[in-house]
């Protein structure tokens, strides 16, 4: 009986160190992307903090004894010590040099371009953007930059008119899992009525996403989209591992609107370029941290001396052909849901509340390639690879209502 007791306790106890065991191990275990980000998201007391980490210098650069040449340009097979051999569209002797740095006018000037280098230590990239509908353009800035940008920050506002709240789209895809791959490099921001009467919707994102970032370092690089805005692989692949060239950047886009088969001929709004990357160090110092003097580039003209470095030299500049920058780029009923969740003031003046009127306004527009003010966008365009973002391309079968016009063969009768 004694030896039955001592059994039975033996027993009990190893049921009970082995679920020990197991649950330090469950618990040990990394969670999945979309788990990580809403254990972020609904941590006690607000979102927990990500951490910025560096990668190694094989993750950009190819090595050939002790020569390097960069990734994103070179030809592996053909390249040798000594001897970098760049793909199409790159040049320099490591083939870090896209094309289109070569055509700004900085890069004609001896004094501002003698000073570039590439760096031994790359820095990490954190791109702001507002959103509004964009899931397109969101998801193919986020595949098409992955392993360049180090941190997505994004937001939207469920404030409309006051007293009412639109829904929070964004929020709902991702907790069902949209980008899950990428979740655990994802800050979302929501921005409530009371954030917007204190400063901007940019500003609250970078106040707020600066929070709820660590180890950031003065030369780490922050990337300013407004949404509708795809930048380029090959220019953040210069910006991140090159130093020497002058902050702060202005972005020009190729613009688009409704899709990339309607070319707007001139600028949409007649929006100028505005500044769209700047060192973490720039922005504080220089800007003080301010979102609407940082995106004007108006430096202090007593700052512009003080920051000059030979590493760092500060003069305004444009990249030419930055990326794409696609307006309205959305459904139709996601183009109505938008403009009905803009204060009255920032709607079109004919737009009315009627989804049954509205809705085949809006696809005539499309159809004849009127923008929301009814001017004419400009020339059709038929989208190539050379044309597009190659994420677009290469799964062009999903995003077929963003490369043909979806109503040119249908009736002006038939639209609904």
């Amino acid at each position: 009986m004694v030896r039955l007791r001592i059994r039975c306790r033996c027993v009990a106890l190893a049921v009970v160190v082995s679920q020990i065991f197991l649950g330090f191990w469950f618990y040990s275990q990394p969670l999945d992307p979309p788990k990580q980000f809403l254990k972020r998201l609904f941590s006690e007391g607000g979102q927990s903090i990500l951490h910025l980490t560096d990668h190694e210098m094989s993750h950009y650069y190819t090595f050939f004894g002790k020569d390097l040449c960069v990734k994103e340009g070179v030809i592996p097979e053909k390249s040798s010590e000594g001897n970098c051999v760049c793909r199409k569209g790159w040049k320099g002797r490591r083939c870090g040099v896209p094309e289109v740095m070569q055509r700004a006018k900085w890069m004609q000037n001896e004094e501002l371009s003698k000073n570039l280098q590439l760096r031994k230590r790359a820095r990490r990239v954190i791109l702001v953007t507002p959103f509004s509908y964009e899931f397109d353009i969101f998801e193919t800035n986020v595949n098409e930059l992955n392993g360049l940008v180090d941190i997505f920050v994004i937001g939207e506002t469920n404030y409309t008119e006051p007293g009412s709240k639109a829904s929070l789209p964004v929020l709902n895809k991702l907790k069902k899992e949209w980008l899950k791959d990428f979740q655990d490099k994802i800050i979302y921001v929501p921005v409530t009525e009371s954030d917007l009467k204190k400063s901007s919707f940019m500003q609250n994102l970078v106040h707020t996403g600066l929070r709820l970032v660590s180890d950031i370092r003065p030369d780490d690089l922050f990337i300013l989209t407004n949404g509708e805005e795809i930048l380029s692989r090959d220019v953040l692949t210069f910006l991140k591992l090159f130093q020497g060239y002058p902050l702060p950047v202005k972005c020009q886009y190729r613009e688009h609107v409704y899709g990339f088969y309607w070319r707007a001929t001139k600028s949409i709004n007649n929006t100028k370029p505005q500044v769209c990357a700047s060192s973490f160090q720039f922005l504080a110092n220089a800007f003080e941290y301010q979102v609407s003097r940082l995106q004007e580039g108006s430096v202090l003209e007593e700052d512009l001396n003080f920051f000059t470095t030979h590493e760092q030299p500060v003069s305004e500049w444009t990249v030419p052909d930055a990326g794409w920058k696609c307006h309205l780029c959305l459904s139709v009923q996601n183009i109505f849901r938008k403009f009905l969740n803009l204060p009255k003031s920032y709607r079109p003046k004919w737009f009315t509340e009627s989804s049954s009127s509205m809705l085949p306004f809006i696809q005539r527009l499309v159809k004849f390639g009127q923008d929301e003010n009814l001017a004419p966008i400009g020339k059709a365009n038929t989208p190539s690879q050379e044309n597009l973002p190659s994420y677009l391309w290469n799964n062009r079968e999903n995003f077929n209502h963003l490369l043909k016009n979806p109503y040119e063969t249908i009736s002006i009768h038939n639209l609904v």
